[in-house]
């Protein structure tokens, strides 16, 4: 079951991780390399010192939770009985503690966020469409932004929370509904796109 949708409201301290995804379907980060795993995905930061964001953060997840419970396969009592495989929400100092070059995500909290069939709106502050060279058909050339959606952008975020239960796997997942690039932030996740940190073209 869904839960309502809701912006991160507050100053833009979220950023974006692996952007692709929201703009054609990639697979989900950590998923099994199946076609129902191609989904249009990304990872959002929250920090945890944002104390106004974790609130908001806590409370619409902690309803999902107490929703999960109700489901007859589901025998967890806390947030931490749920297979992390199936757990939209990680800590990130436990992610980089876990995973070699990801200390990028410590002091955040990863919402790993999804959406199966449509795909999110992304625009820019002037509400104009971001398409990352994957246009839309039909958009006016005014409607359409110059800019792009990079790894590390800060960003407000629109997204709800949804829960599932069956024999063997139950979980909280996190639906995106839509992004606004709020300003450009330090790269992330992944290998750096500037070639400049690959290749020195000077030479004597």
């Amino acid at each position: 079951m869904s839960q309502e949708r809701f912006q991160i409201k507050g100053a833009p301290t979220c950023r974006v991780v692996y952007p692709k995804g929201l703009f054609t379907k990639t697979l989900v980060k950590g998923a099994v390399d199946t076609p129902e795993n191609y989904k249009y995905n990304a990872l959002i930061l929250i920090p945890k010192d944002d104390a106004d964001k974790m609130a908001q953060l806590n409370e619409a997840y902690n309803k999902a939770f107490e929703e999960l419970k109700t489901n007859q396969y589901f025998k967890g009592r806390t947030p931490a009985s749920i297979n992390p495989k199936n757990n939209c929400l990680e800590d990130g100092d436990k992610y980089a503690d876990e995973n070699d070059g990801k200390d990028a995500f410590r002091g955040y909290m990863i919402l790993k966020v999804a959406s199966k069939t449509v795909r999110p709106i992304v625009a820019d502050m002037q509400r104009r469409a971001i398409f990352n060279g994957y246009p839309i058909a039909g958009t006016p050339v005014e409607k359409i932004s110059d800019e792009e959606l990079a790894d590390g952008d800060y960003i407000f975020a629109n997204v709800s929370f949804w829960t599932y239960g069956q024999s063997g796997f139950q979980g909280i997942g996190a639906n995106v509904h839509a992004i606004v690039r709020a300003a450009e932030g330090e790269r992330i996740g992944g290998a750096s796109g500037d070639v400049s940190d690959y290749i020195d073209t000077d030479y004597e």
